[in-house]
């Protein structure tokens, strides 16, 4: 995206950052290990751009659409994330979870849906971790962004800014194309975070470890890391034990989820000025 490709740019030449992308693949992966209700529903990809749409609508203004079961069909439909039986089964889903409720429209004709606190905390648990290793790079962005997370005016635009460029047609494998593989199968980023995160020295992570940290099937987890390896992303280890086969990300994946790091962290940083900018909007009024 215009004028965020410097800024990654600067982020890769620190020193550290090698040690704060690993850091925060790590964080991201235990953060989502044993969500079976979403690495089972929806592809990576799909998770994120559906989660996003869903948060965009939901904020919306109470005179506004909001967020419908039928608006969310057509979105994501439309941008090519999932089909609307899909989306119809997982907004089923959430609402046995309690992530999702009906709410009180003065339309009658439409059956509006808000989210609920629980899924927001969801939410809010990852973009603390993200917001958290940006305060490292940008401190004040990262540290501002922290502050602000509770604040549905910040929280309007921040979803709005993050979501723009994936409801415009981009995606994170445009840039990284060694990224594409992994997250467009159900728990693919996951598994390459949690890879990464042990890095080139680490001990290898087992078949049967992958797939029972994302609760996803042990036979899914080989198709997974059989293509990363034909790509040269990862490599086999044969002898683990009892734990069985093993698996160690190749150098090129170690790039490729850096990369993919910093576009995040970029991202974010981008988000949270857009979030400023609106409270200082709100607060000028």
């Amino acid at each position: 995206m215009p004028g965020e490709s410097q800024e990654r740019a600067r982020l890769l030449t620190r020193p550290d950052f090698p040690w704060i992308a690993r850091q925060a693949a790590i964080n991201l992966s235990d953060a989502y290990r044993g969500n079976v209700l979403l690495t089972r529903l929806l592809n990576d990809r799909g998770r994120f751009v559906l989660s996003l749409l869903l948060l965009d609508m939901h904020f919306e203004a109470p005179d506004a659409p909001g967020l419908t079961t039928g608006r969310l069909k057509a979105e994501a439909v439309a941008l090519d994330v999932c089909s609307p039986g899909r989306v119809g089964a997982i907004l089923a889903a959430f609402r046995v979870f309690g992530m999702i409720a009906p709410a009180p429209d003065s339309d009658g004709r439409r059956r509006r849906l808000v989210v609920t606190d629980k899924l927001m905390s969801i939410h809010r648990e990852r973009w603390r971790t993200m917001l958290n290793t940006l305060a490292l790079v940008v401190p004040e962005e990262g540290e501002r962004g922290l502050r602000h997370l509770d604040d549905p005016v910040f929280l309007t635009a921040f979803v709005r800014t993050l979501l723009e460029p994936l409801r415009a047609g981009w995606r994170p494998s445009f840039d990284i194309p060694a990224i594409g593989q992994f997250a467009e199968r159900d728990g693919g980023l996951l598994i390459a975070l949690a890879l990464f995160g042990i890095g080139l020295t680490g001990q290898p992570l087992s078949i049967s470890q992958l797939a029972r940290s994302f609760r996803i099937s042990r036979s899914h987890v080989v198709g997974i890391v059989q293509e990363a390896a034909e790509a040269g992303l990862v490599r086999r280890v044969e002898e683990q034990g009892a734990r069985g086969p093993g698996v160690l990300p190749q150098p090129a994946l170690i790039e490729a989820m850096e990369h993919f790091v910093a576009m995040a962290l970029v991202r974010q940083m981008v988000a949270v000025r857009a979030g400023l900018a609106a409270l200082d909007s709100r607060d000028a009024a």
